[in-house]
């Protein structure tokens, strides 16, 4: 959904980070009480005195709150169509979605133990294998964990079956292995499954 917010426009994540815009205007040459000429002061500008730019950044926030309303399910509405303010809204749907602090940490740390002890399974094609070692990095990545395209390259061919054995080290014997991506990786494996 951030991205989403951001492809719309990224004054509406904005607007959730730091709350909705509250238009001042600094007011100067305050008489105190006293007869001297006081400090400058901050204050909410009247409605009738705000410009259209202010206007704009008024209703990014109501905007931003509508589409997250938009974009989630009506169970998940209920959750959050009482909270105050877009920053509760939208942290009220991340803990929904993906569980406190400490859960996400516990993900983070089960996704990285999957990764190193990541081996193919016996009866299970290429091209399953492969998706499933890819949906593991994207998990590492939405969890901020990314690992060099050298290192994902190696982890997947040491995963391999014993029938891939001279594959993979012909393979790791190339000298440009390292800066392919994955799926040029795979590419090249599923064309050596073609010709076995």
């Amino acid at each position: 959904m951030r991205l989403y917010l951001m492809s719309q426009d990224e004054g509406f994540v904005r607007c959730i980070d730091n709350g909705p815009h509250v238009p001042k205007e600094t007011i100067t040459g305050l008489v105190e009480a006293d007869g001297t000429i006081g400090t400058d002061k901050i204050v909410v500008k009247h409605p009738d005195d705000c410009t259209p730019e202010d206007l704009e950044e008024v209703n990014k926030y109501k905007r931003a709150m509508n589409i997250m309303f938009n974009g989630i399910y009506s169970d998940m509405f209920e959750c959050v169509m009482n909270s105050p303010t877009a920053k509760d809204v939208w942290d009220t749907i991340r803990n929904l979605y993906e569980g406190s602090k400490q859960v996400r940490e516990n993900k983070m740390q089960l996704l990285i133990r999957q990764y190193e002890y990541f081996q193919s399974i016996p009866g299970k094609s290429l091209s399953e294998t492969f998706s499933r070692f890819q949906k593991l990095l994207n998990g590492l990545r939405l969890h901020k964990r990314v690992y060099l395209v050298k290192d994902s390259n190696m982890k997947f061919l040491r995963s391999l079956p014993k029938e891939w054995k001279s594959t993979t080290v012909s393979i790791r014997n190339s000298y440009d292995y390292k800066d392919h991506t994955l799926d040029r990786l795979y590419g090249v494996l599923k064309t050596y499954e073609l010709e076995m």
